[in-house]
């Protein structure tokens, strides 16, 4: 049975797009079709995190208004053969947007993928709140910093309303640094005050810029971020991994 996983944040700048690629780029790269969903409506972002944003001709909104089949709007990537994109609309008139609307097309992405993860809005607005019913599973990503998790402590609270029962948090940007002079939360902290599971914690790592400037997921490359990715995709197929301590960088400009 298809996994549906709602990847979200409180506030915008936080990474959830580059979670959305990283987590669906691994899971493909594991062997599980995986069709990663972008409604971020406007601010279209996620076929360029993935490397193809050349290949996009059709996006939701040719499909929900039945301009194109849903086969015929994804976009398939030739890096991971198990991963579809179905991108999002820059323009899209609201009342084509309809709960019904959309439990149509993630019910027949279900029917084609084992993983499908919708990059959602950030924020708390309608649209985020209309999509929240249709996902299994809602996975919420924060800075550590005490606004970015008071947003996140609000996006849980809507998910559990909605019945999203299955719930956790991703804690991105982490320099040690700053924890150990309590600059930044830690994490066990933050978990502690949403009351959710910690699925992964991410450092602080210019591989990521790198990495989303060449349209490439960090997932499945040898950096920190990539490593720590790479366990958060285990850990979403079931795997016990544990969370390793944050290390130091061990310079300003540090090899790869």
């Amino acid at each position: 049975m298809s996994r549906i996983t709602l990847i979200t944040s409180g506030k915008g700048g936080v990474g959830k797009t580059t979670a959305a690629a990283a987590i669906g780029a691994g899971l493909a790269a594991a062997g599980k079709s995986t069709a990663v969903v972008d409604l971020d409506l406007g601010l279209r972002n996620l076929d360029v995190a993935l490397g193809l944003e050349t290949q996009v001709f059709w996006h939701i909104g040719d499909v929900l208004k039945g301009s194109i089949s849903l086969k015929e709007a994804l976009v398939e990537s030739e890096r991971y053969p198990h991963l579809m994109l179905l991108a999002a609309a820059q323009t899209v008139r609201q009342e084509t947007l309809t709960k019904e609307s959309l439990q149509r097309v993630l019910a027949e992405l279900s029917g084609m993928a084992e993983h499908v993860l919708i990059d959602s809005p950030a924020g708390i607005g309608a649209y985020f709140q209309m999509i929240l019913p249709l996902a299994d599973e809602g996975i919420v990503v924060t800075a550590p910093v005490v606004s970015a998790v008071r947003d996140a402590d609000k996006v849980l609270h809507l998910m559990e309303e909605a019945g999203v029962r299955k719930r956790s948090v991703i804690v991105n940007g982490v320099r040690p640094e700053l924890l150990r002079t309590g600059a930044m939360m830690q994490p066990a902290d933050i978990t502690d005050v949403l009351g959710v599971e910690l699925l992964g914690v991410i450092p602080d790592d210019d591989a990521v810029i790198s990495c989303a400037n060449e349209g490439r997921p960090v997932s499945g490359t040898k950096t920190p971020a990539g490593q720590a990715y790479d366990r958060i995709i285990r850990r979403l197929l079931g795997e016990n991994v544990p969370i390793p301590p944050i290390k130091k960088k061990k310079g300003w400009f540090r090899r790869r």
